[in-house]
């Protein structure tokens, strides 16, 4: 057949089929229709443009077939049913798209069939007609989402795409989608898409409590649709206050379904018709469910994307920011596959100075490039192995940077290579110190002269070392190694079991080498007093290692304790660390990690959540509380970005005492606009060094003060001997002179008031000898207080000045108690000399009274008293309140001294110009058997 007679039987087809053909250029936007088609519409150009084509189309078809038509590149079918408008006529055209190309100038061509079809003959058919191209528009839209989804479009311009087609679909009043917040407490509206003449609520619509709409979001949690024809469907008591709300808004129909994940609903999304009720089909649900579920879909993969992309970002951070070098390799091969060499691709700053080269010399080049030849050919060789096992590491020296490394290299994945550099020059030199403090270590372990021995877990001996073979008569090392501690016939069960249970443990045994032979032969016989202090050994994680012991005996006891502490001082040097801790986080939603030393530096407890500490840190001072607040107010306005000072931080278990820490903080990442703003805190605890550096300041406070006091001491005691000295040799020389019976009695009276005041001065100074030597000591005996007393008044009556009354005054006829009836003389006795100095009218009372398990003495004047400042020295050494007032300073201090070692107080209570009340309390049960006690023994106590 030839291709005229093919023309014509093609053409007469066409007219009885009603059908012709189309081509679509959508870079021009021109459609070309074939003959029957411009017969059939009466137009007489072969081509027209898509806005002259579109004029045609009947108004109430022509936004949605405008629309799929422009579609048309997106998706691989099309075909829809629509009416055009010719002659004032519908005319029911059938549209399809046969195929799709890209011609040679790079324009987007579509072609295929449009044919005249029969006008529905009734509703029914029409129906059908407009059912069919629903389905095929859901069917398009479909498409459409998934593939904006797919071509990686912004995800906000997608769902409003989606959004836009369900709103036109159902001629709706609003779409949106609602978004739950973690905990499921509220729900804001994230997008909405309104119809003209509608008012966007997005922004109102933030925030909602989920108990305000209670039935409505109960039912979305279970995963169940909420679909109404009309608002007189919600027949459930629960949900009035939703039927409230949708009637205020107007709303006749409406249908929202849950967005889910999984068994997780994370939001929903609905439609809302104000202008009619509607009949909800299942198509509807059907295609309304689906896009749903794409949306969920979708959001989530690009959310995980989103995490993927900034965990890349934060990983590409920590290679540059990690404190080690990075290197990745890629590999270069030949046509054949063979290994060439290798590309450096990557690589951190901290790489370029581990190497001692600037990161241009070998980024981006070959490894024979920088490297000696010999140097890259054993780099080869090494990466070589790596096909043999999983990582190969070695060590090197940099000669450039002189830099001790261990390097790592391992394969993520073919041809690439990945080389982590750890910096290991201060390791190597550490390792050095270590290893002479080793050898020091060692040799004071075997010179020390004290026995030493190191046990393990188990309490078998380790080691011992030449001084406690001495000290055990151990023949040689061999016969005591592996001797368990816990076997020992000289150690009692319950020094053994304190051994097992405390951490340090002192104790001392009659140890008896007979007892001893049967434990490990010795050379002794006989017994020594040994004295052990055992101590557990821990490893810096914590983990108990064993025990060490230190043995001495007691004949060489002073010697040895002195060499204990140093030696004890010497482990204390080398077992102190630094407590520092480490933490990231970020101060907007106050979420990161910290490690353990942190929480404890900050006085918290490590289970607790990070995020109610940050800005809220209960137990720092609140002075210090303010400034770190303050601090993260102006990272967040951009104005700081790093932080250091010291902290007072609450000690545990206390309500006024403070830790302190010396605090870093510096910004690592500040992106405000994204609601991220990362913080790095480095505390470490300066307590020790505070309170050492108080106590320093004290200790030369207390110093300068001691020697000030004590060069007025001397001088003040050189003049007061020398005057009645003085007063003794004059009156002396005077009396031999003299024959005259009143003069020799005067003189006589002179000489021996000054014979007593030197006296008393020679006794006060004998008592400070002895405090400071720590031989004053006590005779107990049974005495009674009213003969102490009467003693007192008898021997000091003349003292008292002329005018002032003397006057003794006793509670019961007698009363008996235990103690050192001279020292308790010389504090009362003192007590009156100081009231006779300053006393020149009025009285002078002595007495005592009981108050429960205490007897009080006291001695009342109406002298010229003493101010609080005053009173708060006068029981000082080498303080005199008075300098015209002879006396060294030293009466009071003894006085107290004395009073407290027999185990009472003492105190005074004055009033300037009024008289003052010296007192001092006795314990009533102490015996006359009790050992004498050393009076340096309490000086310790009190230092």
């Amino acid at each position: 057949m030839n291709i005229s007679i093919e023309n014509e039987y093609l053409r007469r087809l066409s007219t009885l089929e009603k059908i012709g053909w189309w081509e679509a250029d959508f870079t021009t936007q021109e459609l070309i229709l074939s003959n029957f088609i411009r017969e059939l519409t009466g137009l007489k150009k072969e081509s027209l443009t898509f806005q002259d084509f579109n004029i045609l189309i009947r108004k109430d078809y022509y936004p949605r077939v405008t629309r799929e038509f422009l579609s048309m590149l997106e998706i691989n079918g099309y075909e829809q049913t629509f009416p055009l408008e010719l002659n004032e006529t519908s005319v029911w055209m059938r549209m399809r798209m046969g195929d799709k190309k890209v011609d040679a100038n790079g324009h987007s061509i579509a072609f295929g069939s449009l044919q005249c079809v029969e006008s529905p003959e009734n509703r029914k058919k029409e129906y059908a007609t407009q059912h069919i191209n629903d389905l095929l528009y859901r069917q398009t839209s479909v498409s459409q989402s998934l593939l904006r989804f797919l071509k990686d479009e912004s995800i906000d311009t997608c769902i409003n795409e989606v959004l836009k087609d369900i709103l036109h679909f159902f001629n709706g009043s609003r779409t949106y989608i609602f978004e739950y917040d973690q905990e499921k407490k509220f729900a804001s509206c994230t997008y909405e898409m309104v119809a003209d003449g509608v008012t966007p609520e997005i922004e109102q619509l933030k925030d909602i409590p989920i108990e305000f709409n209670a039935w409505w979001n109960s039912q979305l949690f279970a995963k169940k649709p909420i679909v109404l024809e009309s608002l007189t469907e919600l027949t459930e008591e629960d949900a009035r206050n939703d039927f409230e709300e949708l009637s205020r808004q107007g709303i006749l129909s409406i249908m929202v379904l849950p967005l889910t994940l999984g068994d997780h609903v994370w939001g929903y999304i609905g439609v809302d018709l104000v202008d009619r009720h509607h009949k909800w089909t299942d198509e509807d649900y059907q295609w309304f469910a689906l896009l749903a579920y794409i949306i969920s879909l979708c959001i989530e993969l690009h959310r995980t994307k989103d995490g993927v992309l900034r965990e890349r970002s934060y990983l590409m951070k920590l290679f540059q920011y990690m404190p080690m070098g990075y290197v990745r390799l890629s590999t270069v091969r030949d046509s054949q596959k063979n290994i060439l060499d290798y590309k450096v691709t990557e690589a951190n700053d901290l790489s370029s100075d581990m190497m001692g080269w600037p990161k241009e010399r070998y980024l981006n080049k070959m490894v024979t490039e920088f490297h000696s030849p010999e140097n890259a050919e054993r780099l080869k060789k090494t990466i070589e192995l790596l096909d043999e096992k999983k990582y190969h590491d070695f060590g090197f020296r940099f000669p450039h940077s002189n830099r001790y490394v261990h390097c790592i290299l391992y394969s993520p994945m073919q041809d690439e290579v990945v080389m982590l550099i750890l910096d290991q020059t201060k390791q190597i030199e550490s390792h050095r110190a270590l290893q002479r403090s080793e050898k020091l270590f060692r040799t004071i372990f075997d010179n020390i002269p004290v026995g030493v021995e190191r046990y393990d877990q188990n309490g078998v001996l380790l080691d011992l070392n030449d001084k406690d073979m001495e000290v055990f008569g151990v023949r040689k090392k061999e016969d005591a190694i592996g001797l368990n501690f816990f076997e020992n016939p000289n150690i009692s069960d319950s020094i053994k079991k304190r051994v097992h249970e405390e951490n340090v443990v002192d104790f001392q045994v009659q140890y008896t080498f007979e007892v001893a032979d049967e434990y490990y032969p010795t050379l002794y016989k006989g017994y020594i007093e040994l004295y052990t202090r055992t101590s557990k050994i821990y490893d810096e994680d914590g983990n108990f290692n064993g025990y060490l012991f230190i043995n001495i005996d007691n004949t060489q006891l002073t010697e040895a304790v002195n060499q204990l502490h140093d030696f004890e001082k010497f482990f204390k040097i080398i077992s102190d660390y630094a407590l520092v801790g480490y933490a990231k986080y970020d101060i907007i939603n106050r979420k990161g990690y910290a490690i353990r030393q942190w929480f404890l530096n900050m006085g918290e407890d490590e289970n607790e959540p990070l995020e109610d500490i940050i800005g809220v840190y209960r137990f720092m001072h609140p002075e210090d509380q303010t400034r770190v607040l303050q601090f993260f107010d102006a990272v967040k306005e951009g104005s700081q970005r790093d932080f250091r000072g010291e902290l007072r931080v609450l000690r545990p278990g206390t309500i006024d005492e403070w830790n302190v820490l010396r605090s870093y903080l510096l910004v690592s990442r500040f992106e405000p606009e994204n609601n991220i703003i990362e913080v790095i805190s480095i505390n470490y605890d300066i307590t020790e060094l505070k309170d050492t550096e108080v106590k320093l300041i004290q200790a030369k406070e207390k110093a300068e003060r001691a020697d000030h006091l004590k060069s007025a001491f001397l001088a003040n005691t050189s003049h007061e001997i020398r005057t009645p000295l003085n007063a003794i040799l004059g009156f002396s020389n005077l009396l031999a002179e003299t024959e005259d019976a009143e003069e020799r009695h005067e003189y006589l009276s002179i000489i021996q008031q000054n014979n007593e005041l030197l006296l008393q001065l020679i006794s006060d100074t004998l008592d400070l000898a002895k405090i400071e030597s720590g031989t004053f000591e006590f005779s107990m005996t049974e005495f009674d207080a009213n003969q102490l007393c009467e003693g007192v008044y008898s021997s000091l009556q003349d003292k008292v000045k002329p005018g002032v009354d003397f006057v003794f005054e006793p509670q019961l006829d007698e009363f008996f108690f235990v103690s050192d009836r001279n020292r308790l003389f010389q504090v009362v006795a003192n007590f009156v000399n100081n009231a006779t100095k300053f006393t020149t009218s009025g009285s002078i009372k002595v007495g005592y009274r009981l108050e429960e398990e205490f007897i009080k003495f006291y001695v009342q004047d109406t002298g010229i008293g003493i101010t609080p400042e005053q009173q708060a020295q006068v029981f000082e050494r080498f303080v005199k309140l008075n300098s015209f007032v002879q006396g060294t300073g030293l009466g009071l201090a003894i006085c107290k001294n004395i009073v407290e070692q027999l185990g009472g107080q003492i105190g005074v209570e004055s009033e300037p110009g009024k008289g003052s009340c010296f007192w001092f309390t006795h314990p009533l049960d102490k015996k006359a058997d009790e050992e004498e006690t050393s009076f340096m023994d309490m000086m310790e106590e009190d230092e």
